[in-house]
């Protein structure tokens, strides 16, 4: 069972990721909200500030205005002044029935030259049409802005004018501060949550690892207490029944089948044998780490190999690799893997087998590889456990006593199969990381 499943912790963790998202959408929403009612708010008043300044000049002196004649301006002037700060303004602006700025309280269209940046005309039109309008928030200077528009008519309901007020919205830069700061910590939030539902689930796979690894120990060692149990019962009578076979050879010589006492000398020796790795079971995996030239230890397991086997071939480099391990432990891993190389590619019409040895920067990497059949998927994962076999006289335990050697090292083996080449890699540190 996966981690997520099995842990409510890691249930928890999503939760909270959820929630920071929701509140993130949310708090956006309320942003969005807060900023449209603002700017409606903002636009009631500067409507209402346009048509009361329209109100205020009247047709006569607007239409005077915008004609040009220097004593309407200098009337108007401190009214209009008056009403700016009144209403909190950041400039009025007076358009002709063409909608040509005319005249402005703060002296931006004489200083121009009677050029000015355009105005948004959707809004001066409908102004000009008789009805209030207003734009949309522009900026000028770093500074958020937003005007309306009125009509100023005369008796007759003509448009002579069309009266522009320009308010500020110092309150969109504040939000655009706020909108700022809370994506950004919005974002760090769900970057950290995210983070920390990671490492929670990181840690809570090794710790379901380490559980299962724990299992897999007390189940081993159980096995091995009772493993070791049978051995003792079963070496007793094993040595009574070897014992007596030799005396039958030597009492009755030739009047006793040889090959019926062989037989028996030798499936007692088997038994034997099975009966000591049932034995390393219920032992602790003990080394004598020494400084070691692997090119020579590989070397030396291979030429005692007997000769009418597979030829095995070596890949070792030129110079000394020398790791601090048990030789004769090392050894002993090198002799069961090439056994079960030997045994893949019994029925090969080629068989080859391949020894290699490379150094790396953490430690040294040693492989043995054939060109068998291949150790099929549903089998990868069971091959390293104790008592499994595929063979028929098989006792399960070479590649598990393998591993234990080589973990009893701080070292791993791995094994990589296809059709036509399988091989086993041990990787062996500089120095031994005991478990």
């Amino acid at each position: 069972m996966s981690p997520l499943r099995r842990n409510p912790a890691l249930w928890a963790a999503g939760i909270a990721i959820c929630s920071l998202a929701a509140l993130e959408l949310a708090g956006w929403a309320l942003y969005k909200r807060t900023e449209r009612l603002s700017e409606r708010d903002l636009d009631s008043r500067l409507r209402a500030l346009a048509r009361w300044t329209a109100l205020l000049v009247g047709p006569e002196r607007a239409e005077a205005l915008v004609s040009g004649e220097g004593w309407a301006a200098d009337e108007l002037a401190p009214t209009l002044k008056a009403a700016s700060e009144e209403g909190n303004l950041e400039n009025i602006y007076f358009f002709g029935p063409d909608l040509e700025l005319k005249y402005d309280i703060r002296g931006y269209y004489r200083l121009s030259g009677g050029s000015f940046p355009p105005f948004a005309l959707g809004p001066l039109l409908r102004a000009a049409a008789g009805q209030t309008s207003s734009s949309r928030l522009y900026k000028v200077g770093g500074s958020y802005l937003k005007s309306a528009y009125a009509p100023v008519r005369d008796e007759g309901g003509h448009v002579v004018a069309v009266i522009g007020v320009e308010g500020s919205a110092e309150y969109f830069s504040t939000l655009s501060h706020i909108r700022r700061y809370f994506v950004t910590f919005g974002l760090f939030g769900l970057l950290l949550a995210t983070a920390v539902a990671s490492l929670a689930y990181y840690a809570l796979s090794w710790l379901s690892s380490a559980e299962e690894a724990l299992a897999r120990a007390e189940v081993s060692e159980a096995m091995g207490r009772m493993a070791a149990q049978m051995a003792h019962e079963i070496r007793n009578p094993l040595s009574i029944v070897r014992t007596a076979a030799v005396r039958l050879r030597s009492k009755y010589g030739e009047s006793v089948d040889p090959k019926l006492v062989d037989f028996i000398l030798e499936e007692v020796d088997r038994i034997k044998e099975l009966t000591d790795h049932y034995l390393s079971l219920s032992r602790e995996e003990t080394i004598n780490p020494e400084p070691c030239d692997l090119v020579v230890l590989v070397r030396d397991v291979v030429e005692v190999l007997p000769e009418d086997g597979p030829q095995v071939e070596v890949d070792l480099p030129p110079k000394p690799v020398v790791v601090n391990v048990d030789p004769n432990r090392i050894r002993q891993v090198l002799l069961n893997l090439l056994s079960n190389a030997e045994e893949a590619v019994s029925e090969v019409p080629d068989p080859r087998i391949t020894v290699s040895l490379r150094r790396s920067r953490r430690g040294a990497y040693i492989s043995v590889e054939d060109n068998g059949r291949g150790v099929p998927h549903e089998v990868r994962e069971k091959i390293f456990h104790p008592f499994f076999t595929t063979k028929e006289k098989g006792s399960g335990l070479g590649l598990y006593i393998v591993r234990r050697i080589v973990r009893a090292h701080g070292g791993e083996v791995h094994l990589r199969s296809r059709p036509g080449r399988t091989s086993f890699v041990v990787f062996l540190p500089w120095k031994p990381n005991i478990r």
